[in-house]
C-alpha cells in the first residue's frame, strides 16, 4: 500500500566525535519521530516496536525484527499503535539504528570495485529495503555489534553489516522511485499535526471541518492542500490507516469480521469490506484464512 510523499522535514544527525559512523540503541516507551529525512543513510533494527510504517509513497504495518537500509533524503517516519501511549509498562520500543554519508570513509572509498554490490544497495535503499527471513536474523546480529563495540572493530563489522545487506537475497521494496525529499520545507508541522491526529483517532468518525480547522484551512482549502500533497484525497488516506490497523486485528484478535469494521471507524460492514478490498486486493474474510493457514 502507497501514499505519495507528505512534507517532511530535514533532520540534523548528531555527530559521534569517537566514530566515524553515528550509532545507537535507544529504549523508550515510544517512538516519538516526526516525518523527516536527512542526508544519511540509515540501518535500522526495530527489536520491539510495532505500529505502522511511511516511507516515500508507501504505507503498511511494522512489527518486532523488522530491519531496514533506507538510502539518504528518502522520507520515513514510524508510529507506534495507540497502546503505547498508554502507559503500559509491558509495551516499549528497543532500536539499533545506524547513520553513515557517503563520504564517510573518502569521497570515493564506495567506488572500488569491491564494494559493487553496496553501490547498489544505495539505489534500492532510495525505495526503502525490508531485509526478511534468515538473512534479517543473521544481519540483526551484525548490528547489534556494530552498535556494542567501538573503534576498528566496529568499522570492520560495519563494513560486514553492510555487505550482509547488499547480498541479501530475502528482501521487499517499499517506496515507488522519485521521493527523494532535495530540500526543506516550512509545512512539516502542519502535514505531522494531520498524520498523528489520524493515528489517535482513525476509530471514531472524523470530519473534514475538524482536520482542517486542525491546519487552520477552511475545509475546501485542506482539500486542495492534501490532495496535492499526497495525491490522495483525505478519505482515501484516512481508509488505509484504518484497513492496515483492521489487518492487525484479524490476525491478533478473536473478533469477529464486524466487531472489527466497527473497532476501526466504519459503521457499515458492505462499506468495510469494499475498503478492505480495495486497500488489500482480498476480502477480510481471505485475510483472516490466510493467516490462519499460514501458522498451521
Amino acid at each position: 500500500m502507497q501514499i505519495n510523499s507528505l512534507q517532511p522535514h530535514l533532520e540534523k544527525i548528531p555527530i559521534q566525535i569517537e566514530s566515524s559512523i553515528t550509532v545507537k540503541r535507544e529504549v523508550t516507551p515510544f517512538m516519538d519521530y516526526p516525518w523527516h529525512y536527512h542526508p544519511e543513510h540509515e540501518i535500522i533494527f526495530l527489536e520491539k516496536s510495532y505500529g505502522i510504517r511511511f516511507m516515500g509513497n508507501h504505507i503498511g504495518n511494522f512489527q518486532d525484527g523488522d530491519l531496514m537500509f533506507i538510502s539518504s533524503n528518502l522520507p520515513h517516519v514510524w508510529k507506534n499503535d495507540n497502546d503505547f501511549y498508554q502507559e503500559n509498562k509491558d509495551l516499549f520500543v528497543d532500536v539499533y539504528v545506524i547513520h553513515f554519508k557517503d563520504d564517510v570513509f573518502g569521497l570515493d572509498f564506495f567506488n572500488l570495485p569491491e564494494f559493487v554490490s553496496i553501490k547498489r544497495l544505495f539505489q534500492r535503499g532510495q525505495q526503502g529495503v525490508l531485509i526478511k527471513g534468515e538473512d534479517q536474523k543473521n544481519i540483526a546480529r551484525l548490528i547489534k555489534d556494530v552498535v556494542n563495540n567501538k573503534g576498528i572493530d566496529r568499522i570492520t563489522l560495519f563494513l560486514k553489516t553492510l555487505q550482509a545487506i547488499a547480498e541479501a537475497t530475502d528482501y521487499e521494496l517499499l517506496s515507488g522511485l522519485g521521493y527523494l525529499n532535495e530540500v526543506n520545507t516550512s509545512d512539516t508541522e502542519r502535514l505531522n499535526r494531520v498524520m498523528n491526529f489520524i493515528m489517535l483517532n482513525y476509530a471514531r468518525e472524523i470530519s473534514l471541518d475538524e482536520v482542517a480547522q486542525l491546519c487552520s484551512l477552511t475545509t475546501s482549502s485542506f482539500c486542495r492542500y492534501f490532495k496535492s500533497q499526497t495525491q490522495k484525497t483525505f478519505t482515501e488516506f484516512l481508509n488505509e490507516v484504518r484497513i492496515l490497523n483492521a489487518c492487525k486485528l484479524l490476525v491478533k484478535n478473536d473478533l469477529t469480521i464486524t466487531e472489527i469494521c466497527y473497532q476501526v471507524g466504519y459503521n457499515n460492514i458492505s462499506h468495510f469490506n469494499r475498503q478492505f478490498k480495495l486497500v488489500t486486493g482480498i476480502t477480510a474474510k481471505a485475510y483472516h484464512l490466510k493467516y490462519k493457514q499460514a501458522i498451521i
